[in-house]
Parts: structure tokens; sequence; C-alpha cells
């Protein structure tokens, strides 16, 4: 059996944040499952889902701690002054180096470059300005940033149900590596 295990060992310790990764999830889950597949949606999802992922490296639990409803908020501070809260780019840098290379390859960040805005310039569909040419590598991306982050959880402890029962082999070997088994 194929199992997806990336290495965690240079991780430094970090805050578990499980409601905003379930949170991230459930973006991506509309974006690849609906029976509606538009792509530019799809890709305006995936970038959100990533973007409360990385938020979430950034986050003070606010409200309903260690309970599986927990609350928090976005620590702005984490970022420069004046900048775009959206942009994909900005949260990356705003992640400690450790958790960047963990997360991020190369050909990762270039994804992330390539799409840095488009939840906001492309979330309205219907306007001038949104995105015209959409690849699903954003949509992988998120996929494969989730399975990350929710590795990275389970093997650090985090006792959160979400966590406890997400499938990492299933959904990164379905929708980020896909193989086609005997």
């Amino acid at each position: 059996m194929m199992e997806f295990v990336p290495n965690i060992s240079k991780v430094e310790i970090i805050d578990f944040r499980p409601h905003m990764i379930e949170c991230g999830f459930d973006y991506y889950m509309l974006a690849e499952k609906s029976s509606h597949q538009r792509i530019e949606i799809q890709c305006v999802m995936s970038a959100l889902a990533i973007e409360v992922i990385l938020k979430s490296f950034n986050a003070q639990v606010v409200g309903n701690l260690g309970q599986i409803n927990e609350t928090y908020k976005f620590d702005r501070s984490s970022l420069p002054k004046k900048a775009d809260p959206h942009d994909l780019v900005t949260l990356t840098e705003a992640l400690t180096p450790s958790v960047c290379t963990y997360l991020f390859d190369k050909s990762d960040l270039k994804v992330i470059e390539k799409n840095r805005s488009i939840f906001k310039s492309s979330r309205y569909v219907y306007e001038q300005t949104a995105n015209t040419i959409h690849f699903d590598d954003i949509i992988k991306l998120a996929a494969k940033t989730l399975c990350k982050v929710i590795y990275l959880y389970k093997k650090r402890g985090c006792k959160d149900p979400f966590i406890l029962h997400a499938k990492v082999n299933e959904l990164y070997f379905g929708s980020v590596q896909q193989f086609i088994l005997p």
C-alpha cells in the first residue's frame, strides 16, 4: 500500500488551529467534489483554502479554547504594514522558514506567485478583470497543502476529531499524485 509520508523532522513546534484546517478542507472539497464543476470557481475556492491554511500559522485562539468549534483571529501584524491579507505570496512569506520549506517546493511557490491574488481578482467571474484562463495547478496545490498540514498535525499529536479521521492517503493519491492501482 502506498502511503503519503512527508519529512516533518525540520519543522519546529507549531500551534494547532484544526478548525481553520477543517475550514480550508471544506472550501477545497466544495471546489473539487461539487457536481457543478466550473474551473474558474474551483481555482478561486482552492486559493481560498490555501489562504485559510496559511493564515492558520499566524492566528490566535479567541474563543472556545480546546473545543471543536474553536475560533481564531488572524494576526495581521505578522504581515508588512498595508499588505494585502489575501495575497498568497505575502501570506507565504509570513511563514517561518521551516514551515514554508516543508509545505512548498520551488514549483509550488511558482503556482502561488501565479495565483497570488486570484481570490480578489477572479472571485467575481463576470467582471472584466477576472482571469479568463485557468489551470488546475492551484487546485492540486490546495490538496497537497492540506495533506501536508493534516499529516503534520497528526504526527505532532493533534487530537481534533477532524484531523484524526482525515484520510490523507486517499486525498493525496486521489487528487495530487494519482495512480491507477491494479
